[in-house]
């Protein structure tokens, strides 16, 4: 073999070997992303909107029929009415989805959606401490089975 010959399959060789080689470049900066909306499906979206705003308490911004906006500050819960209906239960991660509502105060929270209808699964109950406060927690579950909780710090002084 030439010279030119071995030349050139060591320039073929050596490009070969740095174009397998992972691009060591760093990844443009990203804006931080927040949270804002929760979109759930329902199969009744009278129904469902009845159910945020009158028991759960949840403003109505928006509804076009198809969607309906509820919430005020923080994350929107956003129901969207689905077209095709299933009899089929919810499977999979989908199934064990659950939007958390915060509280400022968790036990009259509680009892005001419980007076209004809400159907707890459980009554508030510890789920963590800070060593000063701990965060109680409770579930129920809407008109289509998706399940919400709400939570709340409750210092330990005022129990």
């Amino acid at each position: 073999m030439s010279q030119v010959h071995l030349a050139a399959l060591f320039v073929l060789a050596t490009a070969t070997i740095v174009s397998t080689q992972p691009e060591s470049h760093t990844a443009p900066a990203a804006p931080p992303l927040v949270a804002n909306r929760i979109i759930l499906r329902v199969t009744d979206l009278a129904k469902s909107v009845a159910f945020y705003r009158d028991l759960v308490g949840l403003p109505l911004q928006s509804d076009t029929g198809e969607f309906a906006v509820l919430g005020a500050g923080g994350a929107l819960v956003m129901l969207h009415q689905l077209t095709l209906k299933s009899s089929a239960p919810s499977t999979g991660l989908a199934a064990f989805t659950e939007v958390v509502l915060e509280s400022p105060d968790i036990l009259a929270s509680y009892r005001a959606l419980k007076t209004r209808g809400v159907a707890f699964r459980i009554e508030p109950r510890v789920a963590t401490t800070d060593g000063t406060r701990d965060l109680y927690v409770t579930d129920f579950r809407d008109p289509d089975g998706h399940v919400l909780s709400i939570s709340g710090w409750v210092a330990r002084s005022t129990r």
